[in-house]
């Protein structure tokens, strides 16, 4: 069977929506992009600093109707939402400029936006931010992926389990993904993020996984998609995990968005990256994972450093 790429630098590329260019480039690619912002204290003075916590793609600015809780000024390429009246004054802004880009039919309903939410970085207070919306503001996200494995005892051979995405989802529905996965709530760091995603995804045991899933290290990366009718930036760093599971332990669905675990060994997942099998993010994941357990090397990655900087690459603008 003929894969879909050649090499793992393009499996990773396709995680990647913008180019991975040198300083200049970057900012020549970006200069199109508005600053969305927040004061970065409320007090009395009305002209204190702002700070940039997101950026908002020229498509968006343009399509949507922003509501009065938001200066728009376009000379300077910025979005601010510059008052306060009230603690809670900021989140609700932005709900309702999403809900009425939602009402006008421009950006889709999802569960997502519904019910969970990420924390706008940027600012000591607590910002939220509906997790459908979050690359409509371009915000800078985190979260987790971690990798299961099994090592045989008798022959030593290192076997992933794989996760099948449900048919259903909106979002790459019937790829194969990493083990667990998913960003981090408002209230979370991310080891409990890590402990809930592996709780409702795989039913792993939390008391497993508190003495033996290890960080291994970050991945981020950056590119632009399409919400409905607007263009989002999706900005994020990934806490990266390994955790092995004795042959006793078995991942399995806990809820519906998980169709499948399958049991794979290293040349089944090798292959099934360059098929384009996996969901993007999830593949640079596991190119990482393969590349530290020395299973992706310079011998059959020619272009290795190149797949090392583009996992590695800049998620902040």
């Amino acid at each position: 069977m003929t894969g879909q790429f050649q090499t793992y630098a393009e499996v990773v590329q396709a995680c990647y929506g913008l180019p991975h260019p040198n300083e200049h480039e970057f900012a020549r690619m970006t200069a199109p992009f508005y600053r969305f912002r927040l004061r970065e204290n409320w007090d009395d003075d009305a002209s204190g600093n702002y700070v940039t916590v997101g950026w908002i793609l020229p498509s968006t600015v343009t399509n949507m109707r922003w509501t009065n809780k938001f200066k728009v000024d376009h000379r300077s390429q910025t979005i601010d939402i510059p008052y306060a009246a009230g603690e809670d004054y900021e989140n609700r802004a932005i709900a309702e400029q999403l809900e009425l880009a939602r009402a006008q039919g421009i950006f889709a309903k999802s569960k997502k936006l519904e019910v969970e939410f990420y924390r706008v970085l940027g600012v000591d207070r607590i910002v939220r931010i509906a997790r459908g919306g979050s690359g409509v503001f371009g915000i800078q996200t985190f979260g987790v992926q971690m990798t299961g494995y099994t090592c045989d005892e008798r022959t030593g051979e290192l076997r992933i389990w794989v996760p099948k995405r449900s048919s259903t989802r909106m979002a790459h529905p019937g790829k194969m993904d990493n083990t667990v996965g998913g960003g981090a709530n408002a209230d979370e760091d991310h080891f409990k993020c890590m402990l809930r995603e592996a709780r409702e995804e795989a039913a792993l045991p939390e008391k497993w996984l508190r003495e033996h899933a290890r960080v291994a290290g970050t991945i981020s990366y950056l590119y632009t998609r399409d919400v409905g009718a607007l263009g989002a930036l999706n900005r994020s760093l990934q806490f990266v995990y390994d955790v092995e599971l004795p042959s006793y332990i078995v991942p399995r669905p806990a809820d519906d968005e998980v169709e499948e675990f399958l049991f794979w060994s290293i040349p089944e997942t090798l292959q099934g990256l360059k098929d384009g099998r996996f969901k993007p993010n999830s593949a640079a994941t596991l190119i990482d994972f393969l590349i530290r357990h020395g299973y992706i090397t310079a011998k059959n990655e020619p272009d290795l450093e190149t797949v090392i900087s583009h996992i590695n690459r800049r998620s902040c603008l």
